[in-house]
């Protein structure tokens, strides 16, 4: 395998995967004994979609052929499927709003990305597909990457958001390069996006800056697999972004 991520070595990476397929299986071990509160299975399971997430962006970084993605992303899917409970929603002003918060649509868009780029069977799209629409969140650019493979599924008039909360403006040029009838111009967007917006609008998630821990294995890689995902849906050229470190180049290809 050749790494796609020199920051770490290939024994970080190979220690991270083995740590958090260890951390998947004692979760997995303590529900199916029993071990784990009624009132906290949803919370683990959560958190076991975000640690499959976190292996699938892992491997990607050491090296693994990306169809070797597949299965941790259907058992995120899965697990997204039985514990999506409405907490990822806003809480705002004493009650929920219908739209995710940061770290929630980031874990939607990546498993829709992959999904497309991937090309996983069109059921796991559904299952995401109906998760959204269980708790009625509209957003443009998920919508874009639901219809790229749902292409029965109607597009929505408005998005559901009523506080912003940084989600729209974080992801502005992607937005716009979807929207965009001219390639070049959404060629220019994405790489505005992916090379100078992307990780800066992230300083204030969980993963953010997570390669400079030195104390513990926290870093998994820096993948915008949704830019990835727009190229390949829009057939654009990546050329002046091909290079850049957050974009899974690969993935075009699959």
């Amino acid at each position: 395998m050749i790494m796609r991520d020199k920051l770490k070595d290939i024994d970080y990476w190979n220690r991270y995967i083995s740590m958090m397929n260890e951390i998947e299986e004692r979760s997995l071990t303590k529900l199916n004994k029993g071990l784990i509160a009624k009132d906290r299975i949803n919370i683990s399971k959560q958190a076991r979609v975000y640690s499959c997430l976190t292996i699938i962006s892992a491997k990607y970084s050491a090296g693994y052929p990306p169809q070797e993605l597949k299965q941790d992303l259907i058992h995120a899917i899965n697990l997204t499927d039985e514990s999506w409970d409405g907490t990822g929603e806003i809480y705002y002003k004493g009650r929920y709003l219908k739209q995710l918060s940061l770290s929630s649509y980031d874990e939607m868009l990546w498993m829709l990305s992959l999904g497309y780029l991937l090309d996983i069977p069109d059921k796991y799209i559904h299952i995401l597909t109906n998760v959204i629409d269980r708790y009625q969140a509209k957003d443009f650019l998920l919508e874009f990457l639901i219809r790229a493979k749902i292409k029965e599924r109607q597009p929505i008039m408005e998005e559901s958001y009523e506080r912003f909360f940084g989600i729209p403006n974080i992801f502005s040029s992607l937005r716009q390069a979807i929207i965009e009838v001219d390639k070049e111009n959404a060629e220019t967007l994405v790489d505005q996006f992916i090379t100078k917006e992307w990780y800066k609008g992230h300083k204030d998630s969980g993963w953010y800056n997570n390669h400079k821990n030195d104390h513990h294995d926290v870093y998994c890689g820096y993948w915008c697999f949704e830019a990835a995902a727009v190229v390949k849906i829009m057939r654009l050229n990546d050329s002046n972004f091909k290079d850049c470190q957050y974009y899974p180049k690969d993935l075009i290809n699959v």
